[in-house]
């Protein structure tokens, strides 16, 4: 064998050992590895205590059969005295008369509206590529969620399809007969209207209010009188019993602006809550808002419970069909920033007294930012940062975790 391909073997050994013992030594490190890096962020944490309770108000419903009416109003609609809430039908006659009387409306407004466009454009292409531009701007705002011109829009797409199928092409005899066509619908809707106006009757509310379509059974049982003597055992009944829809009603007519929220609290938060201070609740589900109310009343100690009832005249109309809510009593919001509890270092400084921070990950080193703490949670820290030479600890800060020395200036990465 030759010198040289011994040597060349030699060498490609040598090679190959040291790319083995290189990929040793990096595979050990990674499993070896102390450091772990967390990035931090603003977090929030709050001094509260969960509520389940019901929601009250000054109310009466408004009787009526629901299988064959027509609620008038929109849910949440404050409505004067005398104001019409549902239009009763007597028949299925009645009920298919109004239905077609809905389709002739509908119609007679797309004939107008065809009209009122006149002759800018009549020639069937040019018709053709309006609609096609029409439908490619409603295409657009579907998809961009611009929904208010979407009326508008698709009324105006209508309008062309009924002056197109009307033999557009015509010119001024197409103006005619949409004239004529409007016309005819005029006549057939005011023979109906005239027809189906004997075979309806027409709720009407003495007083003024808010109305809702839904009617729960509770308004007679959970009014305000009867909130000033409430007491737990009560409010667990009346949470237990639950609400069913009163089909002997065609909704519901709130006549006071104020509504209540009412719920049972521990003796140790009653200890912390006054009557007449402003509360902060933040309320889940259907009414999933946090808002300041009023404590109006807070009931006698009844085994170590009390029942809490809280009042306010804003967003009336976001509640009408909320009955049932839960909701957190917070007393107290606390801002920072997350860390790990891991993370938090006390180091000892030169004049023996301490500082407590975390250290962050500049570059590749180690850099030592003090912080303080607010509040401690399960597993972290709530912490800001405390300006020492400009070393201030920010949201997005990358945290060095490690159970080994750290210092600054250490490379870690």
């Amino acid at each position: 064998m030759k010198q040289g391909t011994l040597v060349t073997r030699a060498v490609i050994l040598l090679l190959l050992a040291a790319v083995l013992v290189y990929l040793g030594v990096y595979i050990f490190q990674g499993f070896s590895e102390p450091y772990q890096l967390v990035v931090t962020y603003s977090y929030e944490l709050y001094d509260d205590v969960p509520l389940d309770g019901v929601v009250a108000r000054e109310e009466r419903a408004v009787p009526g059969a629901v299988r064959m009416a027509e609620v008038l109003p929109q849910e949440g609609e404050r409505v004067s005295a005398g104001a019409a809430v549902a239009r009763i039908y007597q028949n299925e006659t009645a009920l298919a008369d109004h239905r077609q009387t809905q389709e002739l409306e509908l119609e007679l407004e797309q004939l107008r509206y065809a009209m009122r466009r006149g002759d800018a454009v009549s020639d069937a292409k040019e018709l053709d590529a309006q609609l096609v531009t029409d439908l490619a701007k409603l295409k657009s705002q579907l998809s961009t969620g611009e929904l208010s011109q979407l009326a508008d829009q698709g009324l105006s797409i209508r309008s062309l399809v009924v002056k197109r199928t009307s033999d557009a092409a015509t010119g001024a005899d197409s103006v005619a007969r949409l004239q004529q066509a409007a016309q005819d619908v005029e006549d057939r809707l005011n023979a109906l209207t005239a027809a189906s106006a004997q075979g309806t009757d027409l709720v009407t509310v003495t007083r003024g209010g808010v109305f809702s379509g839904m009617a729960d059974g509770l308004e007679e049982t959970l009014t305000p009188e009867r909130l000033e003597s409430l007491t737990v055992s009560e409010l667990e009944g009346l949470q237990s019993q639950g609400a069913q829809a009163d089909e002997n009603a065609l909704g519901k007519l709130i006549t006071d602006s104020t509504w209540y929220y009412v719920a049972a609290v521990d003796d140790a938060t009653a200890q912390r809550l006054t009557e007449g201070q402003d509360c902060q609740l933040a309320f889940s589900g259907d009414f999933n808002r946090q808002m300041s109310m009023t404590l109006e009343r807070l009931g006698p100690d009844e085994e170590g419970r009390r029942v809490a009832v809280f009042s306010s005249d804003r967003y009336l109309n976001q509640v009408t069909l909320c009955r049932f809510l839960s909701a957190r009593l917070v007393f107290e919001t606390f801002s920072g920033i997350r860390v790990p509890d891991k993370a938090l270092r006390v180091r000892e400084n030169d004049d023996g007294t301490t500082t407590t921070g975390v250290y962050t990950l500049v570059g590749r080193q180690c850099e030592f930012k003090k912080v303080e703490v607010i509040r401690e949670g399960e597993g972290f820290y709530l912490v800001k940062g405390a300006d020492v030479n400009r070393k201030v600890l920010r949201p997005g800060d990358t945290i060095v975790l490690s159970s080994r020395e750290l210092y600054d200036g250490k490379v870690v990465a």
